[in-house]
């Protein structure tokens, strides 16, 4: 009978050590998901604009520079090229993203 106690309690052990060892690893591995889910979420929260709401934001840019900047010529062209560029850049960007779907024989880089 004292065999049988001592069994069914060293059962007992034995089973809440499989069970707290694994919780270790269960953290783990949600916290692997985790990660995961917030980088599947700035991907899917990426700036996907079109040629036309780039073309908008461009111009609200250039007339708030515009407004705002009156006295420096020099600084406001080149603040300009770089909105120009980078309004370039998204552009660019969409369609080549977008590209491959139609034309999928085509080298787009």
């Amino acid at each position: 009978m004292d065999s049988g106690i001592l069994l069914i309690i060293a059962l007992i052990i034995i089973g809440f050590a499989i069970t707290w060892s694994n919780q270790g690893q269960i953290k783990e591995v949600e916290s692997r998901q985790s990660e995961f889910a917030k980088k599947r979420d700035e991907i899917a929260d990426h700036d996907n604009q079109s040629e036309i709401e780039v073309d908008e934001q461009r111009n609200e840019m250039l007339k708030t520079l515009d407004d705002s900047i009156k006295d420096n010529q020099e600084q406001l062209d080149k603040i300009k090229d770089i909105i120009n560029d980078w309004a370039n850049m998204k552009i660019k960007s969409f369609k080549n993203r977008r590209s491959w779907v139609r034309n999928p024989d085509e080298d787009h880089v």
